[in-house]
């Protein structure tokens, strides 16, 4: 551990901010009772995230997006289940031409984006940072400015707790 502290103290939006000011690269995590977040930040930018728990997977977010249909994702499953031929369900899916590699990459994203507006609502835990710590094996990774990811975290934490 590198760094570390209480998200009572500095929340998860503080700690966002502090990795991208001090252009840190490596890997940011955050630790509650009941779940486990990680961030991975290079020169300071956000480039992937992934939480433990309650994480919608992949196959049903494509579905909530229109883009597979329930069928291909179950003919799939059928077919990666037992075989794993395909290495993972995302490119098992390109693979059977149900998905391109921009809607892949585009979902992912997404889920990675869900991941930093869950936590921005965090008040209890810890974080740690691990210097020099990247994503092995993750060949989608993201491209959006940190603060507006914030913004909108907020924005939706806001919009959350006085529903109009």
């Amino acid at each position: 551990m590198d760094l570390g502290g209480d998200l009572s103290i500095i929340e998860p939006s503080v700690a966002f901010q502090i990795m991208s000011f001090a252009g840190l690269t490596g890997e940011l995590k955050l630790v509650t009772a009941d779940n486990v977040a990680s961030f991975y930040f290079k020169e300071g930018g956000l480039i992937y995230a992934t939480i433990d728990t309650r994480r919608k997977k992949l196959g049903r977010f494509l579905i909530e997006k229109g883009w597979i249909t329930e069928e291909q994702l179950n003919k799939v499953l059928r077919e990666y289940a037992p075989k794993e031929k395909y290495g993972r369900i995302g490119h098992a899916l390109i693979a059977r031409g149900y998905l391109d590699y921009n809607s892949l990459a585009s979902a992912i994203q997404e889920q990675m984006k869900e991941v930093v507006y869950e936590v921005l609502s965090w008040k209890k835990g810890q974080f740690i940072f691990f210097k020099g710590i990247l994503p092995q094996d993750e060949d989608i990774l993201l491209d959006v400015k940190l603060d507006h990811l914030i913004l909108e975290g907020l924005k939706r934490l806001d919009e959350a707790k006085d529903p109009q």
